[in-house]
C-alpha cells in the first residue's frame, strides 16, 4: 500500500513538472512573437522617399544595354545592335549658343572594342566624321565643321551622332536622337563671329515678311551689333543662303531682313549689306561681328 501510494505521488509531481514546462515555452514563444513584432516595427524606414533621377545616357544606362548585347560581352553578334541615348541639349540652348554643338564620352561605353567612328549625321547623311584604332580616350565633339575642315552645320536644321565600335567583322552603335540647331555663333577662320540663324526661324512660310519668331533674333542681332566694334565703313556684312539665289523671293526676303536689322540699329537700310548667296548647306541668316579692334597682336 505504502508502495503504491509512492507511485501516484510521483507520477502526479511529474505530471505537474510538465505542465509547467509546457506553460513556460509557451510563455516564451509569446515573449519571442512579442519581441519579433517590437522588432519589425520599430524598423520601418523614416524620412524622405528616395528621389530617382530620370534615365540619362550615363555610362550604366549605356552598359545596361550594351552588356546584354554578344558583343557588349566580348563576342561576336549576329547583327550590328544600337543603342539610342539622348543628346546634351543644354549645349544648344539658348539664342546663338558656341561650339561644341554635340558631344559624347567614350568613359560612357564598356564594351570592347578595337577600332571607333564618331560621325555627325544630318538626316541620314554624314557632315562630320573621324575614326581611330584601339580604344577612343577623350571626349569627341562637333564645332559645326565638316571632315573637310570647312563649316558644314546649318542653322534650322537636325543633327544627331553615333559613335560606332568595331570588333571583327561585327560592330554596335551609341546614336543619339536629332536636336535642332536652331541658332549658332562660331568665330570665323579671319577673327569675325557669324550669328546664324535659320530661314524657317526668320520668315513666314513661302514668303518674304517675317515669321512672328523673327523678332526676338532681330533684337539680340542689334544689340550685338551695337555692342560690337563698327566697320570702317559703317556697314554691316549680313548673308543670306537660299535655294534660288537668283529669285525674286530670295531678294525680297534680303530686303526685308535688311529693313528690319536696319530699324533695330537705327541706321538706313542701305548700311545693311546683305549678300544672296546659294544654300549648300541649307536655308539661313547670318550676321557677323567684325573683328574687335582692340584684340590686336604686337610682334616683338
Amino acid at each position: 500500500m505504502n508502495a503504491s501510494r509512492s507511485r501516484n505521488g510521483l507520477r502526479r509531481i511529474a505530471l505537474a513538472l510538465g505542465a509547467a514546462c509546457l506553460a513556460a515555452s509557451a510563455a516564451l514563444a509569446a515573449e519571442k512573437t512579442e519581441i519579433s513584432s517590437d522588432i519589425t516595427v520599430h524598423s520601418k524606414a523614416v524620412g524622405p522617399s528616395l528621389v530617382v533621377p530620370p534615365p540619362t545616357a550615363t555610362r550604366p544606362v549605356i552598359d545596361e544595354v550594351l552588356d546584354s548585347l554578344p558583343l557588349g560581352r566580348g563576342a561576336l553578334g549576329a547583327e550590328p545592335q544600337t543603342v539610342r541615348v539622348e543628346p546634351d541639349s543644354a549645349r544648344v540652348a539658348g539664342l546663338f549658343p558656341e561650339p561644341p554643338f554635340l558631344a559624347f564620352s567614350p568613359a560612357n561605353v564598356r564594351a570592347r572594342y578595337d577600332a571607333w567612328s564618331f560621325e555627325v549625321l544630318d538626316d541620314a547623311r554624314a557632315v562630320y566624321r573621324i575614326d581611330g584604332e584601339g580604344l577612343a580616350r577623350e571626349e569627341l565633339s562637333w564645332d559645326g565643321r565638316g571632315t573637310d575642315g570647312r563649316l558644314a552645320a546649318c542653322a534650322g536644321r537636325r543633327y544627331r551622332y553615333r559613335f560606332t565600335g568595331r570588333r571583327g567583322a561585327k560592330n554596335f552603335a551609341v546614336e543619339s536622337e536629332p536636336i535642332a540647331l536652331r541658332t549658332f555663333s562660331r568665330r570665323e577662320y579671319l577673327g569675325e563671329t557669324r550669328l546664324e540663324v535659320g530661314a524657317a526661324e526668320f520668315f513666314a512660310p513661302g514668303r518674304s515678311a517675317l515669321a512672328p519668331s523673327a523678332q526676338r533674333y532681330v533684337t539680340e542681332l542689334a544689340a550685338r551689333l551695337n555692342a560690337a566694334d563698327p566697320r570702317e565703313d559703317g556697314t554691316y556684312r549680313v548673308e543670306l543662303y537660299a535655294a534660288n539665289p537668283r529669285g525674286r523671293a530670295a531678294k525680297a526676303r534680303a530686303r526685308s531682313a535688311a529693313a528690319a536689322l536696319a530699324a533695330a540699329l537705327r541706321v538706313e537700310p542701305d548700311a545693311v549689306d546683305v549678300s544672296v548667296l546659294p544654300a549648300d548647306r541649307g536655308e539661313a541668316l547670318a550676321v557677323f561681328l567684325p573683328v574687335p579692334k582692340g584684340a590686336t597682336f604686337r610682334k616683338e
